[in-house]
């Protein structure tokens, strides 16, 4: 190759004209990958849930000191575990 500089192209639809994608856009996905991409998405959040509920079940364990505090602490867990019932509730 007689010019091994750097080459600037700027026609994006020419063949060497290299376009680097992580993922395919969703809107470019068929109906089944869209719903196993939103399966693995529902499964990520689901489990930053649970992990948010043990550190706060953790923490409860240490400070929490009177029946009001731990009454609070049963609702944020009964509608968390509503939150993760709801997402992963399929209908196949």
């Amino acid at each position: 190759m007689p010019d091994e500089g750097p080459q600037e192209f700027t026609d994006p639809s020419a063949p060497h004209h290299h376009e680097h994608h992580v993922r395919t856009p969703t809107g470019e996905l068929g109906h089944q990958e869209k719903l196993a991409r939103q399966r693995t998405h529902i499964t990520i959040l689901s489990g930053v849930l649970v992990l948010v509920l043990l550190m706060l079940a953790y923490a409860s364990i240490f400070d929490l000191d009177s029946w009001a505090e731990w009454t609070v602490l049963g609702a944020i867990c009964f509608t968390a575990l509503g939150a993760l019932i709801a997402v992963n509730t399929r209908q196949d």
